[in-house]
């Protein structure tokens, strides 16, 4: 496991193996290690497993082999609710919003866990001065948003809850280039909050822009990882996009 000179470790996985129901085996004995404060890059070909991986931590598949610790708590197997509570959050690649809720009432069910009403406001005060488009909206209902504008809103609903880890499955897919620079400069931004980002994100260049660290995976195994600015570089890098150097946008 890689560190940065202190080893405060806030997940990790081991001999991790997972797939979808009666299907093959998708992680095929992953381990890695998360420390806290620090934001990651998960990245590799088509199928390589990345969001099954990120689905495993939030809970939406159960291992099929190995452990998932969090604060060396064994946390695999649990439910997506009772890992929230445990403050991982997951923000997937299909839009969970609740459409035909306004942009205030989809903040307000992101903070479901806090029964403080002026807890929540404070947090949603938060959120919009982040996102200074979503106060514009706010009774603006959720579904008429453009992309980047729900995907900015996902990414404040997943804040209120005040999450040690958020996991982030490609956030700029489907995007006008404006709109992901928007997105990438909020992520970037999480780090400053003391959240630790877990990114899943195709665009290699501009996951790496934004982490620390890098994690390439391969048909559902750990070919390698490195600091994300020298990532890129990689020879390997180029042999897993099919023998040639990933697109840079």
């Amino acid at each position: 496991m890689h560190t940065w000179g202190r080893c405060d470790v806030l997940l990790e996985l081991s001999n991790l193996t997972a797939g979808y129901q009666s299907g093959p085996d998708i992680l095929q004995e992953l381990s890695l290690g998360i420390e806290a404060d620090r934001s990651y890059c998960i990245i590799g070909p088509n199928g390589a497993g990345k969001s099954t991986l990120l689905k495993v931590v939030a809970g939406i598949l159960t291992p099929r082999m190995g452990t998932v610790t969090l604060d060396g708590e064994e946390v695999g197997g649990l439910r997506p609710d009772e890992l929230l509570a445990k403050g991982i959050c997951f923000v997937p690649q299909d839009p969970s919003l609740f459409p035909k809720m306004s942009v205030r009432q989809n903040l307000t069910m992101g903070a479901f866990l806090e029964s403080d009403k002026r807890v929540v406001e404070d947090r949603i005060g938060e959120v919009f001065s982040m996102f200074p488009i979503l106060d514009e909206k706010a009774k603006q209902l959720a579904g008429t948003l453009s992309g980047g504008q729900q995907q900015m809103l996902l990414l404040g609903r997943a804040l209120m809850i005040k999450p040690r880890l958020m996991m982030i499955d490609e956030p700029s897919l489907g995007l006008a280039p404006q709109a992901a620079d928007q997105v990438f400069e909020t992520i970037n931004h999480l780090g400053s909050l003391g959240i630790t980002v877990l990114l899943v994100e195709q665009s290699v260049e501009r996951g790496l822009a934004v982490s620390d660290w890098a994690f390439v995976l391969d048909l559902g195994q750990l070919r390698f990882e490195g600091p994300s600015d020298e990532i890129l570089a990689d020879p390997r890098i180029g042999e897993l996009y099919m023998g040639k150097a990933p697109e840079i946008e």
